[in-house]
């Protein structure tokens, strides 16, 4: 049975979500472009419509992803490479360090915006997309969803690791301090629902803000507030994966990585498919 405080947490988690992008809603569309919605709805539909094969594919990834979380996380404890002491051997204390150098206010601003702006960049693109001028920049970013998730599955099925945080329990010599534990103690419970404590090579959270920055930055000239909005929440979410001891900064140079690869592998799906004046 769901406790009180887990169920506070969980809409509290929400609220705040819906208030963000809400935020992104008003600050990057403006109210002439939402009001479009009433008196634009045929135009809205075939936009939907357009998209609607990536999200069937981005869906199906999530869907096999979460499906097979258990038997990927049995597969990389009995056939995976062991990658802990690796990652700690190659960059030592440098998020032990950092963590020195981040003062102990900033970690409620980096634990808020790992958790909600992490929700909030995700979401954000898709809603805004919408209203782009050309279905382009929303059929990109579903289909780069798409790549990086699936991946990441691979990734996670053939590497062990634990972050920083969790170092100790891999004997690899270090363990950082865990400062969104320590204010939000039921987080895990939440976090467990979708990912497990050793997916931390690449760092998806990295992956998935950077792909969001990448296309931000093809489209500022027409969102432009959304570009600096992305920049600002991208970089925080990749500082805070390290400032909360959860990633390693290998995790964080591997998550770049394969978000750049995400973005040109969609761009190159979307382009394989789309007509010349696609809508």
């Amino acid at each position: 049975m769901i406790s009180l405080s887990l169920l506070v947490l969980i809409l509290t988690l929400l609220v705040a979500t819906a208030v963000g992008l809400g935020i992104v809603c008003w600050f990057c569309l403006g109210p002439t472009r939402l009001r479009s919605v009433r008196e634009r709805p045929h135009w809205f539909r075939t936009r939907l419509r357009a998209v609607a094969p990536f999200v069937a594919v981005l869906v199906a990834v999530l869907v096999v992803n979460k499906g097979l979380q258990s038997w990927i996380e049995r597969f990389s404890h009995a056939y995976g490479f062991e990658a802990t002491a690796t990652l700690y051997a190659i960059e030592g204390d440098f998020v032990l360090t950092f963590q020195e150098l981040v003062p102990a206010p900033a970690m409620l601003y980096f634990s808020a915006v790992y958790v909600v702006g992490y929700a909030v960049i995700l979401i954000g693109p898709l809603v805004v997309y919408l209203f782009a001028d050309r279905a382009r920049p929303i059929k990109l970013l579903v289909a780069a969803y798409a790549v990086n998730y699936a991946i990441a599955v691979v990734a996670y099925a053939t590497v062990v690791a634990y972050g920083p945080r969790n170092a100790d329990r891999a004997s690899s010599g270090a363990s950082a301090d865990a400062p969104l534990l320590a204010l939000v103690p039921d987080i895990t419970t939440v976090t467990a629902l979708v990912n497990t404590n050793t997916n931390v090579f690449p760092s998806l959270h990295t992956s998935l803000s950077v792909t969001v920055l990448l296309i931000a930055a093809t489209t500022r000239d027409e969102f432009r507030r959304w570009f600096g909005l992305a920049t600002v929440l991208a970089s925080s979410i990749v500082v805070a994966t390290m400032a909360l001891g959860i990633h390693w900064a290998l995790d964080v140079g591997a998550g770049i990585v394969l978000a750049v690869g995400a973005v040109a592998i969609a761009g190159r799906i979307v382009d394989a498919s789309s007509s010349h004046n696609d809508f």
